[in-house]
C-alpha cells in the first residue's frame, strides 16, 4: 500500500484503494464499484469458509478509500463530489500542498465531501492503514455476543463494537450527522446529547473514553504560534459542536480532574492538533458568570520533536527547513478534531465569522500575530494561586458553590494586582 501524489500542474488525480490496500484501476468511481463487485463475487465463489475480515471486505461493493490530489481546489472539490455521490461510504483523502495551506480551500474540500486532509505522504499512509483497521478489529477482537453492527449514518456494515467506535468519528466528525438510536445498547437518541459522544464514552475501548468531567468547570484555550515563520495553529472542530461543519478554533478544552490550566492546554494541543507544545505565557483571563474560569494561554511548538538532524555544507549548519517541517499537525480525524493546520495570519482574511466556532477568534489571532496581545509571565504568585485553586477544585466532588465562589473571588483579586485590568474579562 503506497500513497503517491501523481498530479501534474492543472490535473486532478483520483486513486482508489480496495479493502486490502491495493490500487483500483482507473479514476472513475463507477469503474471502482464494478471492479469491487466482480472481485467480491469471485472471492465468495472461491471460498465458502471465509474469515470474518474476508466476509466483511468481500461484502463491500465500493472502494475502501479514494485519494484525490492536485493543485486546484475547484478540481479537487468536483472529484470529491463525484466520489461521494457514487461511493458514499468511501473514505476520501485530499493530498494537496496547495489546499493544505489554504484556509478557505480546506473548508471547501470538507464541504465537497473530504473526510481527511493529509499534510504529507505519511498522513495518507496513516489514513489508509487506519480505515483497514475497522475490519481488522472485527476479526481479531473477541465478541462473545457475536453481534456486528452497521454505522447508523452511512450504513457501512460488519463492524464490531470497537470498529464502530473507530469508524464513526473517523468518517463523520466533519459532517452534520443525524440523531441516531444506539445500535449497541439500544438506547434512544432522546436519551443522550449526541450519538458521537455517547458512542465514544459508553462503548469501545475503555482506555480511549474521556474521563468523567469534574463538577467544577474550568477551560484552557491555547494560541500556538510557530516562531520560525510566525504561523498560527488552528484546529478543525468536529461538526457536531461547531455549527454543523468543521469550523476553525483554538486547541481548547475542559481542565480534567487534578490538572492545571497549563497541563490542560498542552494536553489539548496534542490531542486536537497533534502538536507537542510548551506554554510560554498567559494572554487573557476570562470569568463566565462569576464561576467558570477560562484562561487563554500562549504556546510555541517543540519544533525539533521529529527531526534533529544537522544539514549544510561542511556540516554544523542547522537546516532552515527543520523548524518548519518538524511539527506537522494532525491530519487524521477523530473524536477530538477533524485535523489541524499552521496558517499565516493573512489567510484569515479569506474567512468569515461563520467559519469559526466562536466569535472574536480571528481578532484574537491577529492581535497575537501583530504583537498587540503579548504573552504575560506565568511566574507570578497570583498565577500560581490560580493553578493551585483549579487543581484543588476539580477534585472537589461536594459541589459547594459558595465555597467555589469565595475561592474564585479571592484568586481573581490577586490576579488584578499582578496583571493589567484589560487582560481580565468578566462575562
Amino acid at each position: 500500500m503506497q500513497a503517491s501524489q501523481d498530479a501534474s500542474d492543472g490535473d486532478c488525480v483520483v486513486i482508489g484503494y480496495t479493502w486490502d490496500g491495493k490500487k483500483l484501476a482507473g479514476s472513475s468511481p463507477v469503474s471502482w464499484t464494478r471492479a469491487s463487485r466482480a472481485a467480491s463475487t469471485g472471492k465468495s465463489q472461491r471460498s465458502s469458509g471465509s474469515t470474518t475480515s474476508d466476509s466483511l471486505s468481500s461484502g463491500s461493493s465500493f472502494a475502501a478509500a479514494a485519494v484525490v490530489s492536485g493543485p486546484s481546489t475547484k478540481a479537487i472539490c468536483t472529484a470529491l463530489k463525484q466520489v461521494r455521490k457514487t461511493c458514499p461510504q468511501t473514505f476520501t483523502i485530499v493530498h494537496s500542498p496547495q489546499v493544505s495551506r489554504s484556509a478557505r480551500g480546506r473548508l471547501d474540500c470538507f464541504r465537497a465531501g473530504a473526510r481527511m486532509l493529509a499534510h504529507d505522504d505519511a498522513a495518507v499512509e496513516q489514513g489508509l492503514r487506519t480505515i483497514m483497521r475497522q475490519f481488522d478489529a472485527a476479526a481479531s477482537v473477541p465478541n462473545p455476543s457475536g453481534r456486528v453492527y452497521s454505522c447508523p449514518e452511512c450504513g457501512l456494515a460488519g463492524l464490531s463494537e470497537d470498529a464502530l467506535h473507530l469508524h464513526f468519528p473517523l468518517y463523520h466528525s466533519m459532517e452534520n450527522t443525524h440523531a441516531h438510536d444506539c445500535p449497541i445498547c439500544d438506547r434512544r437518541a432522546s436519551e443522550f446529547r449526541a450519538f458521537a459522544v455517547h458512542l465514544h464514552n459508553e462503548h469501545g475501548p475503555i482506555e480511549e473514553r474521556e474521563p468523567a468531567f469534574p463538577a467544577f468547570a474550568a477551560f484552557s484555550w491555547v494560541i500556538c504560534r510557530r516562531p520560525s515563520d510566525g504561523k498560527l495553529l488552528l484546529c478543525h472542530e468536529p461538526a457536531a459542536i461547531a455549527g454543523g461543519k468543521p469550523a476553525y478554533w483554538f486547541p481548547a478544552g475542559r481542565v480534567d480532574e487534578g490538572e492545571t490550566f497549563l497541563m490542560a492546554g498542552e494536553r489539548e494541543t496534542q490531542e486536537e492538533a497533534g502538536i507537542q507544545a510548551n506554554v510560554k505565557g498567559v494572554l487573557l483571563f476570562k470569568l463566565e458568570g462569576g464561576l467558570v474560569p477560562r484562561v487563554v494561554l500562549y504556546a510555541e511548538p517543540v519544533e525539533d520533536q521529529t527531526k534533529e538532524q544537522e544539514e549544510g555544507a561542511g556540516g554544523g549548519q542547522r537546516s532552515a527547513a527543520v523548524g518548519t517541517t518538524a511539527c506537522i499537525p494532525k491530519s487524521l480525524p477523530d473524536f477530538e478534531s477533524c485535523g489541524a493546520v499552521w496558517l499565516d495570519v493573512s489567510e484569515l482574511d479569506n474567512l468569515t465569522e461563520r467559519d469559526y466556532r466562536g466569535g472574536g477568534t480571528a481578532e484574537l489571532y491577529r492581535a497575537v500575530a501583530s504583537g498587540e496581545l503579548a504573552p504575560l509571565p506565568l511566574d507570578s504568585l497570583s498565577y500560581e494561586a490560580l493553578e493551585e485553586m483549579v487543581q484543588r477544585l476539580t477534585k472537589d466532588q461536594d459541589c459547594l458553590m459558595d465555597h467555589w465562589l469565595a475561592e474564585i473571588k479571592r484568586v481573581w483579586a490577586l490576579l488584578k494586582e499582578d496583571y493589567p485590568s484589560e487582560r481580565l474579562e468578566m462575562e
